[in-house]
């Protein structure tokens, strides 16, 4: 059974290496993948294993096959996906997050029991922190953990802007190998060009009728990094040994917009800096905890930093601020 479809599977894939981008628009099954972000920063193959594994499946449900075919065939689609890690591929979007959901590992509810609100706190040790919220898997809001840093004032669309402006190593790095979330705005943002080519009225919101807008991204980039990292500092609260991820996310967009809800795949707990704006969040349980937890809204302030498993948290946000962009960047810690 897996050597008929691993035949199947290859077959598919060895295709893609005659056809260009374009030609992949040109299937009929490419409409359904849609909700790809960015057609072209994705590999060919990638998207081709996608479709093979969305063939197999009918393969399997129209030819008679066993229930343990399936199994077999799950499993074998498993270990092809995960072979490689989806979340650091800039190819395969929208993170396949329902197949994601359905193999993601049961979590003990332990994190979310009776817990009714999320604490905001100050003055807090490393020791204290790291016994009671870093690795518990408990969100916490730290409020005063940015009182020195300059991005509270440097920060803005103007300076992004003027980072990843166009044909800039920054901007190339992001398109060519980072990561890129247009989220609703995926019909106008293909790239993260494209953001910063908008016109200063609309990501200013300057007139009353303008069109909300907000995206994310990753930066991969160690010289972007260390220009950044000139703005803020680690964050005091972690754990000495601890070490932030290489890699910084950034979102950013105004009022109206923000993250649908959603589960990560990534390897570590996070921080999260509101350094403009105010965002609504929402946190939800895992479905193997909905009896035993509540789901949970929340405001995170400018000036304030959420630290959160994402791998463990279905969350969204929303842009709540009422007369500037909201700006967020944040890392992973060990």
């Amino acid at each position: 059974m897996t050597k008929i479809i691993d035949k199947k599977i290859q077959s598919i894939i060895q295709q893609c290496e005659s056809l260009s981008i374009d030609d992949i628009e040109k299937l009929s099954n490419y409409k359904k993948l849609k909700t790809i972000s960015s057609i072209k920063s994705r590999r060919c193959c990638d998207i081709y294993l996608i479709l093979a594994i969305i063939f197999g499946l009918l393969s399997l449900f129209t030819t008679g096959i066993s229930h343990t075919g399936i199994e077999h065939f799950l499993e074998y689609s498993y270990r092809k996906l995960f072979s490689i890690d989806i979340y650091r591929e800039e190819c395969l979007a929208p993170k396949l997050e329902s197949i994601i959901d359905i193999f993601r590992p049961p979590i003990s509810c332990d994190i979310c029991h009776n817990l009714n609100h999320i604490e905001r706190i100050s003055n807090i040790t490393r020791e204290e922190f790291e016994e009671k919220y870093a690795y518990t898997n408990r969100p916490v809001i730290i409020t005063d953990a940015m009182n020195n840093w300059l991005a509270t004032e440097e920060f803005n669309f103007k300076f992004f802007k003027r980072l990843y402006r166009m044909n800039s190593s920054a901007l190339l790095a992001v398109e060519e190998n980072c990561q890129f979330f247009p989220y609703r705005n995926k019909d106008e943002f293909e790239t993260l060009g494209d953001v910063f080519d908008m016109d200063l009225e609309r990501a200013y919101m300057i007139n009353d009728n303008y069109r909300p807008w907000y995206v994310g991204w990753s930066n991969c980039d160690y010289s972007t990094a260390y220009l950044l990292r000139q703005y803020y500092t680690k964050p005091y609260f972690l754990p000495k040994q601890s070490e932030s991820s290489k890699l910084d996310w950034i979102f950013m967009g105004t009022p109206g917009f923000g993250a649908h809800m959603h589960i990560d795949n990534v390897d570590l707990p996070s921080w999260q800096a509101q350094v403009r704006g105010r965002k609504q969040w929402t946190l939800r349980p895992v479905p193997e905890c909905f009896f035993q937890c509540k789901e949970l809204k929340f405001i995170v302030e400018p000036g304030e930093i959420i630290v959160l498993n994402t791998n463990v948290w279905y969350h969204k946000t929303f842009v709540i601020s009422e007369d500037e962009i909201s700006i967020t960047i944040g890392s992973e810690f060990d």
